[in-house]
């Protein structure tokens, strides 16, 4: 079931910094570390709202909407990373992958699950490229 309570999100370049902090410590952490940067550089920040729960990376849509919502988790667990959504209908969905694949799986899940993709607006890049033409 989708999260029941309050999502009390935290800004992406906080989540970057304590990342980072991290990976000073435990280099191995790099590839959640890697997601959050491509959130941030790709400008998809904007529609996605995220918080580290201990070690997790929780991701939904914005604007976040009352609970219960459909959230994205993200986890790693040396080597591996798994990515899992958490829907308030059951339909959850999870795959876990060599840590090197984390940022294709974190999108392919936004994508798929949220029709977020890894731009400024949101849009998939053929419609991205016609509304920065336009």
């Amino acid at each position: 079931m989708g999260y029941p309570g309050e999502f009390r999100d935290a800004p992406w370049t906080t989540i970057e910094a304590r990342l980072a902090e991290w990976c000073a410590r435990s280099p191995q952490m790099r590839p959640m570390l890697d997601i959050v940067r491509s959130v941030l550089a790709s400008g998809a920040d904007a529609h996605l709202a995220g918080l580290l729960s201990m070690t997790d990376l929780v991701v939904v849509p914005t604007p976040v909407i009352s609970p219960p919502y459909d959230e994205v988790i993200v986890r790693y667990q040396d080597p591996w990373i798994t990515v899992e959504t958490l829907t308030h209908n059951g339909r959850n969905d999870r795959i876990r992958r060599p840590a090197e694949d984390a940022v294709p799986l974190f999108w392919r899940f936004m994508i798929e699950k949220f029709g977020i993709h890894p731009s400024p607006s949101g849009a998939p890049p053929d419609e991205e490229l016609a509304r920065t033409a336009g």
